[in-house]
């Protein structure tokens, strides 16, 4: 596979446009090479996973967190020398999806949702709105036809024929990327494209989320449940314990800023990870209860499911996903 094929897939769910201005989403190593046969996954540019996805022959490493969050030059030997060092000589490229992959409403930052089974699920803190959008397709019948039979069945995608020789396809917020990839190849040239962003629908995008469970569960059932999905006890419990558990909201990695916002929705719950003293007294003060499961779990399965949901995706490609689990760095010393 091109790797501006690999990029386009990885952006398809985590659009670099809508990182956070402080962040540095996208490629943080460049190589020479152009194709890709085995994409490694995991959570930290860490000079041992870097290593040991090298070692298994990536030419392309898929991380969260970015390499640095500002220019850097490598004037010490240190971690950042080293992978700089490292990915040069193998020329392999490193990405990452950081902020751009966290305020997606469908990606895989949601994982946890989908294990509780969460409905009505909607962000926490909105950073930005995404619409839909409309085409106007005209070419040849033969490619029109191929167009419409690469769009059909596509999730969020309604198709239109308007003859032989034109479509018209609505596309739902973050589903453009099914229309652009149908028109796109060899035959470009032969077809004419017309699109805009349409009024609605919109989908809201952000960091964190919060939903209702199925059915309202006792505190004590549902800190078993959660126990299991984040692997054991968590770092810290801080607020009120309720009774009952209704309403739930989670932010992976630091989700501190987001306190209030939190008691502003309802949560009798908030799963997050980096509490500091004086935000386990906020909460306390909010009303709620914040379950500290720390800043790696929550993320590096996130980074696992985003791992199997690309290797479903090229199944039938060329290209082969490994996983390559993180440490948690604030677990005991080894």
């Amino acid at each position: 596979m091109h790797v501006h094929e690999l990029i386009a897939m990885i952006e398809a769910t985590a659009p670099p446009r809508w990182a956070a201005s402080w962040d540095r989403s996208g490629v943080q190593v460049a190589a020479g090479r152009k194709r890709v046969g085995k994409l490694a996954v995991g959570l930290d540019p860490a000079p041992v996973l870097i290593d040991q996805a090298l070692a298994w022959g990536a030419d392309f490493i898929l991380v969260h967190h970015p390499l640095t969050l500002k220019p850097e030059l490598p004037a010490l030997s240190n971690g950042y020398h080293h992978v700089l060092g490292a990915l040069l000589c193998h020329d392999a490229w490193l990405y990452a999806a950081h902020t751009s992959l966290d305020v997606q409403p469908r990606g895989p930052v949601r994982w946890l949702a989908g294990e509780l089974g969460l409905n009505n699920v909607s962000v926490l803190e909105e950073t930005g709105r995404r619409l839909g959008r409309w085409f106007r397709i005209l070419g040849p019948k033969e490619r029109i036809e191929q167009v419409a039979q690469g769009l059909e069945g596509r999730p969020g995608v309604e198709v239109y024929a308007l003859g032989a020789r034109a479509l018209e396809v609505v596309a739902a917020p973050g589903r453009d990327f099914e229309v652009y990839g149908a028109i796109s190849g060899a035959e470009d040239d032969t077809l004419r494209v017309v699109s805009h962003e349409l009024d609605l629908p919109v989908e809201s995008l952000g960091f964190g989320f919060v939903g209702e469970m199925p059915e309202s569960s006792p505190w004590e059932e549902f800190y078993e449940v959660l126990k299991r999905l984040t692997g054991g006890t968590p770092r810290a419990l801080a607020g009120i314990v309720p009774e009952k558990v209704s309403r739930v909201a989670c932010c992976p990695g630091s989700g501190a800023s987001l306190l209030k916002r939190v008691a502003k929705v309802g949560a009798q719950v908030y799963v997050t990870g980096d509490l500091k003293y004086h935000d386990a007294q906020a909460a306390r003060e909010l009303g709620y209860l914040v379950v500290d499961v720390g800043h790696f779990v929550l993320e590096e399965r996130m980074m696992r499911v985003f791992s199997e949901e690309l290797r479903r995706k090229l199944t039938h490609g060329a290209v082969e996903v490994a996983f390559f689990p993180g440490f948690d760095f604030l677990s005991s010393p080894s």
